[in-house]
């Protein structure tokens, strides 16, 4: 490797981790501040980068790493020792990597929505210094039928986990037997609310979702702290972080080859074929709202503050229904037993058994229907609002795409999301996301490759 490389690999990886010269650069006009204030900032990239997958997989994720424990643990299942592992695995899957791939995604199309002025919000365009004219080409539509391939199948997936969650929710509060006419309703009702949010644009509709998913997360974690197994939670929480942090490396790299068990594959490598696919939407949507804000800032905000967040939900939630577990629920025990006989896990049931088991069931019940179901709705109108932008031919940098164009998308996302419920096909779509997952990582270095270069001779 010339010298050229070796700088490119070293120096410029401490840049964009924004503690070099290059974190004070301001995407936008620095003399006007942050187009939002930190909590709305945060609020809508936190919804829009998990949504109610916090609630669906912070419950129930552990299940399966307590159960069948990763080979790199050398513990047996159902024990103690276990659920250490199994917390570190679930902080680990949806921790410092994922949101780390989400920041590396947002800084190229910050920087030419924000610095060069871009008149098109598109993943193709943030890799237009590598790719010159060609990015206006053929390959540069490759990428953008590729990344919405990627966001349409990623928001899927967050439904195909999403509305059975909220329906088995809602048939516990209001009684109302769980099955598709349920599932239909709840996703009408997805589609009414999104649409109306998407359709309002982003300070009036995903905004304001998103400032009210703050408040009522805030207020439903910190109820289950106080009434739940409070010193449990935050014992197992540092258990569980010091694990995590101490194998972090082993974790990343391995590969479980040579064993005659798969978890790696089916867990770890899914998951990071996820946040790759998942990477170009987070970058378009979150450079959108990020104007005025330092690259160390949006470094900082991302990586930092969706890890933390990821970790109190899940330590939260997770480790209440380990609570659960260890203390002999029935409902729990029977979910467990059943999937230790190989009949699968249904985790929206576990997620109700959980609630039921809380005091004031009814009161955590009603908090909860809401928030996963205006947590599903900010991912959706999120994702609408990102595809309507990619696919605008001319796009002004703080300008929206056009309502109908929004709406198209809404509609769109909906229709793939019940067929793919009732087909069978979620199966099919994990793969597809690892197909996809490779060659975006192709291009997410393409799009990094293009913003240093962009900024070498920004400071030439």
């Amino acid at each position: 490797m010339d010298v050229s490389g070796l700088r490119f690999c070293g120096y410029s990886v401490a840049r964009l981790a924004g503690f070099g010269e290059h974190g004070d650069i301001v995407p936008g006009t620095q003399d006007d501040g942050p187009v939002y204030s930190n909590i709305s900032w945060f609020g809508m990239l936190f919804c829009a980068g998990i949504g109610s997958n916090l609630l669906y997989f912070g419950t129930t994720e552990w299940i399966g790493y307590y159960l069948t424990p990763p080979p790199i643990s050398g513990v047996a299942a159902g024990t103690p020792e276990a659920l250490d592992w199994a917390g570190s695995y679930s902080f680990f899957h949806w921790g410092i990597s994922a949101w780390a791939t989400y920041a590396i995604a947002t800084l190229p199309i910050a920087y030419i929505l924000h610095i060069k002025k871009s008149s098109t919000l598109r993943v193709s365009t943030a890799c237009e210094g590598v790719l010159g004219s060609h990015s206006k080409g053929p390959l540069g539509k490759f990428i953008d039928v590729l990344f919405i391939f990627g966001l349409v199948g990623g928001v899927g997936t967050s439904l195909g986990v999403g509305i059975p969650m909220i329906s088995a929710v809602a048939s516990d509060l209001f009684g109302v037997s769980r099955g598709m006419g349920l599932d239909v309703g709840i996703l009408i009702g997805l589609t009414a609310m999104f649409s109306l949010s998407v359709s309002a644009g982003l300070d009036k509709g995903i905004k304001l979702l998103s400032d009210i998913n703050v408040g009522l997360a805030i207020a439903l974690l910190s109820l289950i702290l106080c009434v739940g197994p409070t010193s449990f939670i935050i014992n197992q929480a540092f258990d569980s972080l010091s694990l995590m942090l101490q194998n972090f490396i082993e974790m990343s790299l391995r590969t479980d080859s040579g064993n005659d068990v798969s978890f790696a594959q089916d867990n770890t490598i899914f998951f990071w074929a996820w946040w790759m696919s998942w990477a170009p939407f987070m970058g378009v949507f979150v450079a959108r709202i990020s104007g005025g804000r330092t690259i160390r800032q949006l470094i900082l905000g991302v990586v930092g503050g969706g890890s933390i967040g990821c970790w109190v939900g899940f330590s939260i939630l997770g480790h209440t229904t380990m609570n659960l577990a260890e203390t002999g629920s029935p409902r729990l025990t029977a979910i467990l037993n059943t999937a230790r006989e190989g009949g699968g896990v249904d985790a929206p049931l576990v997620v109700v058994d959980l609630l039921q088991s809380l005091p004031a069931p009814t009161l955590i019940t009603g908090i909860f229907f809401v928030l996963s179901f205006i947590f599903v709705a900010t991912s959706l109108d999120s994702a609408a609002f990102t595809l309507a932008a990619t696919a605008s031919d001319d796009l002004p940098v703080e300008g929206q795409p056009p309502r109908w164009h929004r709406l198209v998308w809404a509609f769109v996302l909906a229709g793939t999301a019940l067929t793919l419920m009732y087909i069978g096909g979620l199966q099919v779509l994990q793969a597809a996301s690892v197909v996809v997952g490779l060659p975006v990582l192709g291009i997410m270095g393409l799009m990094v490759w293009s913003f240093m270069r962009g900024i070498d001779k920004q400071d030439a």
